[in-house]
C-alpha cells in the first residue's frame, strides 16, 4: 500500500459518510507516481471519482516534502471555492498538518490604494459614485485582500477600472504603499503557500509574460482540463481596437480638454505627435473598411497582409514612443518625490503601450511573424465603435505547451471528466497539448447511470438545415412536453443567442412553469432565481454547458437542443482545418467531431451529479440518427437507457428512483 493510499483509509474516521471508491485511489495513485517520476499525466475521471481529493493528497504531500509550491489551476470560480474551503481543509486534518493554500487572481482583481489616493483626490470618480464613496473607503479599510469580488456594495465597471491595480501602472517596489499594497501582500502569501489555486487565464497570462507573474513551481495539475488549450492560445492574442487606441492617445493629449501627459509635461512635441497619431488612426481604420467585405457580420480570416495607411500611423506612434522614452530620461521611478515617481511611470507605461500597437500595426501589414491566424471582428455596438477590431494569435497553442511551459516544468498533470472522446480515445487532447510525453488514464464514474438516468432521443425533429422554421417548432414542442413531463427543474441549453431567444419566446406563453433566461438576466443570477424555485427552467447558452454543479431534486432534466459544434467559419478552426488538411488529415473527424463528443459530455454530465441523482437528459437533434457519425456520438456518453418514443420515456421516468431531496452545491 502506497502513502498517498494509506492517506485514504484515515477518511472514514474523519468523515463519517466517506466511502472507499477504487477509481479514486487509483487516480491518487497515478499523481503520486508521475509527481515521483517527474512524468507528465492526463486522467479522465469520471463524475463521482472523487478526482479532487485524487491529485489534492500526493499534491499536499510533494508540495510539504519538498517545501515547494504546487499549482492547482481549475477554468471556474465554483471548484476554486469548493477546494479552498472544503477539500484542502479535509486534507490538512487527513495529513495531520496544515496545508497552506491560497487563490491567486489577475492584478485587476485587486485595489491600488495609491491609484485610490489619486482618484479621491483630484475627484475624477463618476457622479454615479458618490454617495457610495464611503462605505467603499470603509470597505478598503477593513478588508485583507482588497480583492473586489469581496465587496458587495455599488461600484461602477468605470470606476473600478481606475482604482485596481494594472501591470503595467505599478510603482512596485518604489511605491509608498508597497508595504500595505493588497496585490503584493497577497503575493508573500503565494510565496509561502504549499498549494497555489489559480484559473486557467491566469496561469496563461503568466506563461505569456514569460513566467513574471506567479512563484516558481516545477508540479502543476490542470483541472477542468479540456478548454486549457484554447485559454493558452488567447492569452498570446494581440487586439487591436480603434476606440482602445483612441482612449491611449487621448491619456497622452486631450487637444479639447488640454489634458493628459502632454500637458502635464508640458511638451509641444508630444501633444502635436499624439494629434497626428489621432488624426491618422482615423484614415487607418477607415482604410481598412475597404479592405474588408461590406457584409460584415461575423468574424473574417484576413489571408494576406493589410495595406491599411501603408504604415502612416505605425511611423507616428513609432516617433511619439521615442520622444516619450526621451523625455522618460529626465523622470525617475526611484525618486524621493512621489508626484515625479508617477509621471515616469505614466511616461514608461505610455512608451511601453503605444509601442505594442505599432508592433500590432506592423504585424498585419507584413504577416511576417510564425504561424499566426488573423481575423477581424466586428464593431461592437454597444461600445458604439465604428471599425472593425484586429486580432491575431498563435495558430497551436500545443506549441505553446511543448516548447515554452513544458521545459519549465517537471510534471503536469491534465484532469477533467471529458477528455476522452469515443471508446475512450484520448488522441484529441494528446494532440491539443502538442503530444507531450505523458502517461494516460481512464477512471470511470462510479455512478449507475443505467438505474437513475434516461437518454431521450427523439427521432422526429426536423433538420435545421432542411427547415429552420420547423426545426424551431418541433424544438418548442419538445421544450413543452418535456418541461411539463418532469414540471420543471430543467436546463435548457443552446449552442447560440439567437436559438434561445427564438425558441424562448414561443415556450413561455405555453406553460405557466417559470423560466428564466441568461440572456435576460446573465449567469449568476439566473442560476441563483432557478435554484430558488422548485418548478424553474432555465434557458442557457455556454456557461451552463460545463462547470454548473446542481445536486439533489431541483435539477431533473437537460434538454440539448443541439450538437454543439463549432462554427466552421471560427477563424482559429478554419486555420488549424486548413493547416489539418495540408497535412492529410480530416479536419471534421480530427476536430470538429472530437470537439462537439467533449462538449456533449459536459452537457450531459450537467444532471448526475451524485449517486442520488435522477432525471432526463434529451437529444434533440436528429443528425445523431441520420449522420453516419451519430453512434459515435452517443456510445460516448454514459450508459443511461437510450429511449427514442415519447410513451416510453414517461413510463421509464415513473419508474426512476425516488431518492429523499439531496442537498444543492
Amino acid at each position: 500500500m502506497g502513502r498517498v493510499e494509506e492517506q485514504f483509509q484515515k477518511l472514514s474516521k474523519l468523515w463519517p459518510d466517506f466511502e472507499s471508491r477504487p477509481g479514486q485511489i487509483q487516480m491518487a495513485n497515478s499523481v503520486e507516481r508521475a509527481f515521483a517520476d517527474a512524468n507528465h499525466l492526463i486522467v479522465e475521471a469520471g463524475t463521482g471519482v472523487g478526482k479532487s481529493l485524487a491529485y489534492l493528497i500526493p499534491a499536499a504531500i510533494s508540495a510539504l516534502e519538498g517545501e515547494e509550491t504546487v499549482i492547482i489551476s481549475t477554468e471556474t470560480k465554483a471548484l476554486q471555492d469548493q477546494l479552498i474551503k472544503k477539500d484542502i481543509p479535509l486534507v490538512s486534518q487527513i495529513l495531520g498538518q496544515e496545508v497552506r493554500a491560497e487563490i491567486a487572481m489577475g492584478a485587476s482583481n485587486y485595489v491600488c490604494k495609491r491609484k485610490l489616493s489619486n482618484v479621491l483626490t483630484q475627484g475624477t470618480f463618476g457622479p454615479e459614485m458618490m454617495e457610495h464613496l464611503n462605505s467603499f473607503k470603509d470597505w478598503v479599510s477593513s478588508s485583507e485582500s482588497g480583492r473586489r469580488q469581496e465587496y458587495d456594495g455599488f461600484a461602477s465597471p468605470d470606476f473600478w477600472a481606475k482604482v485596481t491595480r494594472e501591470a503595467d501602472s505599478c510603482l512596485g517596489r518604489s511605491c509608498p504603499n508597497f508595504s500595505h499594497s493588497f496585490y503584493f501582500l497577497e503575493r508573500a502569501k503565494w510565496q509561502k503557500s504549499n498549494l497555489l489555486i489559480v484559473n486557467h487565464h491566469l496561469l496563461a497570462a503568466h506563461i505569456a509574460s514569460d513566467f513574471n507573474i506567479l512563484p516558481e513551481f516545477r508540479k502543476i495539475i490542470v483541472d477542468e482540463a479540456h478548454n486549457f488549450p484554447e485559454v493558452l492560445g488567447s492569452a498570446f492574442r494581440i487586439e487591436l481596437s480603434s476606440i482602445e487606441i483612441q482612449k491611449l492617445l487621448q491619456g497622452v493629449w486631450n487637444s479639447q480638454k488640454k489634458s493628459g501627459l502632454g500637458a502635464r509635461l508640458n511638451s509641444n512635441k508630444i501633444n502635436d505627435l499624439t494629434s497626428q497619431a489621432s488624426e491618422r488612426l482615423l484614415v487607418c481604420f477607415n482604410k481598412l473598411l475597404g479592405e474588408l467585405p461590406l457584409n460584415f457580420y461575423g468574424s473574417q480570416r484576413i489571408r494576406k497582409p493589410l495595406k491599411m495607411d501603408g504604415g502612416d500611423l505605425e511611423s507616428v506612434l513609432d516617433s511619439l514612443q521615442e520622444v516619450l522614452l526621451l523625455e522618460l530620461k529626465k523622470y525617475s521611478k526611484e525618486s524621493d518625490d512621489l508626484e515625479e515617481k508617477e509621471i515616469a511611470l505614466e511616461i514608461e507605461m505610455s512608451a511601453g503601450r503605444i509601442g505594442q500597437v505599432a508592433e500590432g500595426l506592423h504585424l498585419f501589414r507584413t504577416m511576417d511573424s510564425g504561424e499566426r491566424v488573423y481575423w477581424a471582428d466586428p464593431p461592437n455596438q454597444k461600445a458604439r465603435e465604428m471599425f472593425p477590431k484586429l486580432l491575431t494569435q498563435p495558430l497551436e497553442s500545443e506549441t505553446i505547451l511543448r516548447e515554452i511551459l513544458e521545459p519549465r516544468t517537471e510534471s503536469i498533470v491534465f484532469t477533467s471528466a471529458t477528455l476522452a472522446t469515443n471508446q475512450g480515445n484520448l488522441n484529441y487532447f494528446s494532440d491539443r497539448i502538442g503530444n507531450l510525453p505523458a502517461k494516460s488514464k481512464l477512471v470511470p464514474s462510479p455512478f449507475s447511470y443505467e438505474k437513475n438516468a434516461l437518454l431521450f432521443l427523439p427521432k422526429d425533429v426536423k433538420d435545421a438545415t432542411e427547415s429552420a422554421e420547423r426545426n424551431a417548432a418541433d424544438l418548442a414542442r419538445y421544450i413543452i412536453k418535456l418541461i411539463e413531463l418532469t414540471r420543471g427543474g430543467t436546463f435548457v441549453l443552446f449552442t447560440s443567442n439567437k436559438s434561445l431567444n427564438e425558441i424562448i419566446d414561443m415556450v413561455r406563453p405555453q406553460t405557466d412553469l417559470p423560466i428564466f433566461s441568461q440572456l435576460e438576466l446573465g449567469p449568476e443570477a439566473a442560476k441563483n432565481k432557478f435554484l430558488a424555485e422548485d418548478s424553474a427552467v432555465l434557458f442557457g447558452v455556454s456557461t451552463f454547458w460545463q462547470g454548473v454543479d446542481i445536486r439533489g431534486d431541483k435539477l431533473r432534466s437537460v434538454i440539448l437542443t443541439k450538437l454543439p459544434f463549432q462554427p466552421p467559419n471560427d477563424p482559429v478552426l478554419e486555420a488549424r482545418s486548413e493547416k489539418l488538411k495540408e497535412k492529410g488529415g480530416n479536419p471534421f473527424r480530427d476536430l470538429q467531431l472530437p470537439y462537439a463528443t467533449t462538449v456533449l459530455k459536459q452537457g450531459f454530465g450537467r444532471l448526475i451529479r451524485s449517486e442520488r441523482d435522477t432525471g432526463i437528459v434529451s437529444l434533440l437533434d436528429s443528425r445523431i440518427w441520420t449522420k453516419s457519425y451519430g453512434k459515435d456520438l452517443i456510445n460516448s456518453l454514459p450508459p443511461a437507457k437510450r429511449i427514442s418514443d415519447w410513451s416510453d420515456l414517461k413510463l421509464e421516468y415513473s419508474k426512476l428512483p425516488k431518492y429523499e431531496s439531496g442537498a444543492v452545491a
